[in-house]
């Protein structure tokens, strides 16, 4: 009998060795340098249909990481009748682009999706953004932060995401060693020094300005928060206050602690088995299915269903 670990292994496999390639949608050129939305249409769909989106962010501390590293969920959720969007973004550099940036980026992914709705099959009102580790923060500040779109963007074009969908985010840079991502220059190199990593005061504001922690309020888009409680690269307790806060405000906020899951449990092949990969898409799969994103419940198997 095939056990519930080697099937999930088996699920998963399917969208990470597919071939089936993204197709790249330029929305942006800043710097000189094209950014693209790499889209997947929801499988089946007529040309006419309208379907919800998803917007996939990578992670990588805001300066590594790129798209690719969402073609296997892509590929997934766009079998559930989804149109599927992993970005590219600027990378955060010691004196160049910084999260303001990134995030600027990302809201104008946004925009891009819901200005050109009727061209990429999408429905304008039904745009969820899933995102991990840094891509989780600049999820999270899509649907709390304002004060950091491009300068080029049509205000009239709304950035703000419908749903959230937030693995091991970091939403509070004020805590721990996220500052030094504020600051960077000196403070990015390896044993910097202690005095390079001193904020100036308009350093500790930034660092609050791009806190989703700083901006809960009522309104907020429906989030699932899921977090690792073995994660020791964001503190769980950030999950914690954060979705308490999100829920005093009003708002919906389903938060997951995950045993024994670390950093990054979502992504195929880092640190978890697929099991747990399997399940945390599965359970993105259950909460869009609870706002009517998509219909059915999940097709990804998981340990759960073996012997069924």
């Amino acid at each position: 009998m095939t056990s519930g670990a080697q099937l999930a292994a088996a699920a998963l496999e399917t969208y990470v060795r597919s071939t089936q390639a993204p197709t790249p949608i330029p929305y942006k050129t800043v710097d000189g340098a094209t950014l693209n939305l790499w889209m997947l249409p929801a499988a089946g769909a007529p040309g006419d249909e309208r379907h919800a989106a998803l917007l996939l962010i990578h992670g990588g501390a805001w300066r590594a990481g790129d798209a690719k590293v969402f073609f296997p969920h892509a590929r997934y959720f766009a079998t559930r009748g989804l149109a599927t969007f992993s970005v590219d973004y600027r990378l955060l550099t010691p004196t160049g682009p910084g999260i303001g940036e990134c995030l600027a980026d990302c809201a104008s992914a946004v925009r891009y999706i819901r200005a050109h709705a009727a061209a990429l099959g999408v429905d304008p009102g039904r745009i969820a953004v899933l995102g991990d580790s840094a891509g989780g923060h600049l999820a999270a500040a899509l649907g709390t932060l304002r004060g950091f779109d491009d300068e080029h963007g049509d205000p009239l074009v709304s950035a703000l995401p419908d749903a959230l969908i937030l693995c091991n985010p970091i939403l509070d840079l004020t805590e721990g060693d996220w500052m030094q991502f504020i600051i960077r220059g000196p403070a990015l190199q390896r044993g910097a020094d202690p005095a390079a990593l001193r904020p100036s005061p308009a350093q500790t504001q930034l660092a609050q300005r791009l806190s989703p922690q700083s901006a809960v309020r009522t309104g907020l888009p429906p989030t699932l928060l899921m977090h690792g409680l073995d994660d020791h690269v964001v503190n769980p307790d950030q999950a914690r206050r954060f979705a308490a806060a999100t829920r005093a405000a009003g708002n919906r906020c389903d938060l997951t602690l995950i045993p024994n899951a670390r950093h990054a449990f979502i992504i195929a092949g880092y640190t978890a088995p697929a099991t747990q990969v399997v399940e945390a898409i599965r359970a993105a799969d259950l909460f869009l299915m609870s706002l009517g994103f998509v219909q059915g419940p999940p097709t990804i198997m998981a340990e759960a269903d073996a012997g069924k």
